[in-house]
C-alpha cells in the first residue's frame, strides 16, 4: 500500500515538474508597443502625453506608447493647449499632423481709417480716431470725449487727444523698429522704453500704443494726402487693438 501511494505521489511530482517546465519555455509576449508621430501648425509645441511633459516639441514622434488610446495635449506659448485622443495599436505609427493651433491673444484689426487735420475741415472730415471701435469723430462733435488720438495741423502730428482743448483721454506712443504690423512682435511695456504723446505724419515704423482704458495697440500709418488750398491733409492709419486691457502681445 505504502509503495502505490509513493508511487502516485511520483507520478504527480514528475507531471507538475514537466508543467512548469513547459510553462517557463512558452513565456506570454506582451505586445510591442506602438508610436506617434505629431505635427502642428505653427510648429515648436510641446507634447505631452497623458499628462506628462514628453520633453519633446512638434514635430517630432512619442516612441514606446502603449496599445490603446491616449490623451495628447500641445501646448505653446501664446496659444491656447489644445487636446485629443490618438488611438495607438501595437507595433505601429499612428500619425497626426497639422494640427491647427489656436491663438490666445484677442485682438481686432482696424483700418484703414481716414482722419484729417484740425484745421479747415467740415463735419464730414473728423480729426480723432476712437481706437476700440475704429470709428472716426470730430474732436468737436458730441462724441469727442471717445477720441484717443487726433491729427493735429500744429505740427502735423498725429497726438494724444488731451492735447486738444477740453479733451482728457491720454494716449502713450512708442515707435517701433518694423514697418508690418502684422510681423508678431509684441509692443514694450508702457513703463519700458521712450513713449511720447506724439508722432509725425510722416513716421514710416510701426508705433505702439497704450490707451486711457490701459490697452495696447499697434498702429501704422499707411497712407496721406490732401495739403493744399482747399483740400485738408489727412492721414489713414491701420491698427491691431488689443482688446484684452495690459496685454502687450500681437
Amino acid at each position: 500500500m505504502k509503495k502505490l501511494i509513493y508511487s502516485l505521489f511520483t507520478g504527480f511530482a514528475v507531471l507538475l515538474i514537466v508543467s512548469c517546465s513547459s510553462d517557463d519555455n512558452n513565456p506570454v509576449t506582451p505586445p510591442e508597443p506602438g508610436s506617434i508621430y505629431l505635427t502642428s501648425n505653427p510648429a515648436g509645441a510641446q507634447i505631452w502625453l497623458n499628462g506628462t511633459n514628453t520633453s519633446l516639441v512638434t514635430p517630432d514622434t512619442v516612441i514606446s506608447v502603449d496599445e490603446g488610446v491616449h490623451t495628447i495635449t500641445l501646448k505653446l506659448t501664446d496659444y491656447n493647449d489644445t487636446t485629443f485622443s490618438v488611438s495607438v495599436t501595437a507595433g505601429e505609427l499612428s500619425i497626426v499632423t497639422n494640427i491647427v493651433m489656436v491663438t490666445n491673444i484677442v485682438k481686432t484689426l482696424y483700418g484703414p481709417v481716414r482722419i484729417y487735420e484740425t484745421t479747415g475741415t467740415t463735419a464730414s472730415e473728423p480729426s480723432g480716431l476712437d481706437l476700440s471701435s475704429g470709428m472716426a469723430y470730430g474732436v468737436s462733435s458730441p462724441d469727442a470725449n471717445l477720441v484717443d488720438i487726433y491729427y493735429s495741423s500744429n505740427g502735423f502730428l498725429v497726438q494724444s487727444a488731451d492735447l486738444y482743448p477740453g479733451l482728457i483721454r491720454v494716449t502713450k506712443f512708442s515707435v517701433g523698429s518694423g514697418n508690418n504690423i502684422f510681423d508678431g512682435v509684441d509692443s514694450p511695456n508702457k513703463n519700458v522704453g521712450v513713449w511720447t504723446n506724439s508722432i509725425s505724419d510722416t513716421t514710416s515704423n510701426y508705433v505702439f500704443l497704450y490707451d486711457h482704458d490701459g490697452h495696447y495697440s499697434k498702429l501704422k500709418i499707411v497712407n496721406m494726402g490732401g495739403g493744399v488750398p482747399g483740400v485738408p491733409a489727412w492721414v489713414e492709419v491701420q491698427w491691431y487693438y488689443n482688446d484684452t486691457a495690459l496685454d502687450n502681445r500681437f
